[in-house]
């Protein structure tokens, strides 16, 4: 009896890391968690997630460009929150851009604070 050999087909090997692009941010999990609080029982759309999430990833982007043009009037390298909420207030007309900086001055303050308090547990 003759052996026959079987060819073996080898798999196209996967690209390695360093050749897929970059990432791009997508805020969709976050959404989703706050359309659950507001709405509850409601599943979301994906479509309406997508519209959202690309808002969301423009307005952060407005946001961080406004920023950093402002930082070298300030004769800084690096972005503080001074720079962010000029910027939020700039691109936020009226009350609308006070309304955004205290919110934001409300949820910094308590991160700060549940880390004091970490630290102090420890």
């Amino acid at each position: 009896m003759k052996s026959v050999a079987h060819k073996v087909e080898k798999r196209p090997t996967k690209p390695s890391c360093h050749l897929k692009g970059k990432k791009k941010a997508n805020y969709s999990t976050y959404i989703y968690r706050v359309l659950k609080q507001l709405f509850v029982g409601s599943s979301g759309h994906c479509k309406l997630m997508g519209i959202v999430d690309c808002s969301v990833g423009d307005l952060f982007q407005r946001v961080a460009l406004e920023a950093s043009r402002s930082s070298p009037y300030n004769k800084r390298r690096s972005l503080t929150g001074r720079e962010i909420q000029s910027a939020v207030q700039l691109l936020h007309p009226g009350e609308l851009g006070t309304h955004d900086v205290s919110e934001g001055d409300e949820i910094c303050s308590r991160v700060h604070q549940l880390k004091l308090r970490a630290c102090f547990e420890m």
